[in-house]
């Protein structure tokens, strides 16, 4: 959910026609009167927070140069991109959980990885955290550091990532996560991390990661594979982790595609999954939170198919009745 740029819009491929039904005074730009519309669908339904990437090359289109980092961290960015979203969506009561620095490569500065200088790396991973949280503290609470620190070499394997340090990290992702950790809370001693898992994965271990975060997150796509049966019992994991680490836990990500039908999914099925999951996870006493992957369609396609289904909404902004049945369980729960 980004406000300017191409890539990831929050509406993407917005229909005019929504957003001018919100009427009153419209901002100039199409992204200003998508993140309203955004916030009124929120505020409407009783959504509490929006976890989101911030992709750091939103801030930073190409690395700054070596010598030139220093001064980066005494002016700072000279662009805001997220302001929009942020403001009007804390204004209005809805939190915001950023997604920082990310090392998925369509995130990243351009030609930026870790390799083949990590220690440089984790400076500028330093240093745009702390950038970060300074400019937004007061009104973001909670940041996820990094993405799935477990899956990392499938990410690599999946060309999201790029380099060696991700499959061969030598003890590079608990420097990392350290780093991030330790620089929020520098710079934000009242800010909370959190650190999400790939929770299907047969390589949790998350007493390996609890200690670099405030609150563990877990991701579950039970049904990524096989469309049935339905099945949200997976999620009672996170109850159990919960216990064993006596930290608080929340269900990071978890959602159910609504097509292709070819595969057997449905709109139907995906709206059953929304209002299981939300209910079971509501019901464990060691969750504190869910979060619905995902919400809207992107216009791009991806692979494997069911990816492009995840939405709440279509990509042109339309409600499917996942949409419907999402806002319902909340107004019951709440």
């Amino acid at each position: 959910m980004s406000v300017s740029l191409p890539e990831g819009k929050i509406l993407d491929e917005a229909d005019e026609q929504e957003i001018g039904r919100r009427g009153e005074v419209e901002p100039a730009t199409v992204a200003g009167r998508a993140v309203v519309a955004l916030a009124d669908t929120l505020v409407d339904a009783g959504v509490g927070f929006v976890r989101c990437w911030f992709p750091w090359k939103y801030f930073e289109p190409f690395p700054v140069p070596e010598a030139s980092l220093d001064q980066l961290l005494e002016k700072s960015y000279p662009q805001w991109p997220m302001d929009d979203l942020v403001n009007t969506l804390t204004s209005r009561g809805i939190g915001v959980v950023p997604v920082i620095a990310c090392g998925y490569q369509r995130m990243l500065p351009q030609g930026l990885e870790p390799d083949p200088d990590r220690e440089l790396y984790l400076k500028r991973v330093s240093i745009h955290t702390q950038l970060m949280v300074r400019h937004y503290k007061g009104q973001i609470k909670s940041w996820q550091i990094e993405n799935e620190p477990n899956w990392w070499a499938e990410h690599e394997a999946g060309g999201w990532r790029s380099g060696l340090a991700w499959v061969h990290e030598h003890g590079f992702r608990h420097k990392l996560l350290q780093t991030l950790s330790d620089t929020v809370h520098r710079e934000d001693p009242s800010a909370r991390t959190i650190i999400n898992l790939e929770a299907d994965a047969m390589v949790l271990d998350p007493g390996l990661y609890s200690s670099y975060c405030d609150i563990l997150g877990l991701d579950f796509y039970p049904n990524y594979k096989l469309s049935h049966p339905i099945n949200t019992k997976a999620l009672k994991l996170a109850d159990q982790v919960a216990k064993k680490l006596s930290k608080p836990v929340m269900v990071s990500e978890t959602g159910y595609p609504s097509g292709p039908s070819v595969l057997a999914y449905s709109a139907g099925s995906q709206a059953k999954y929304v209002s299981d999951a939300c209910r079971e996870s509501y019901g464990l006493d060691g969750v504190t939170g869910i979060g619905i992957w995902r919400y809207i369609d992107t216009s791009w396609r991806s692979f494997p198919p069911q990816e492009n289904h995840f939405g709440l909404l279509d990509n042109k902004g339309n409600p499917k009745p996942s949409w419907s049945e999402f806002s319902k369980v909340i107004k019951d729960l709440k």
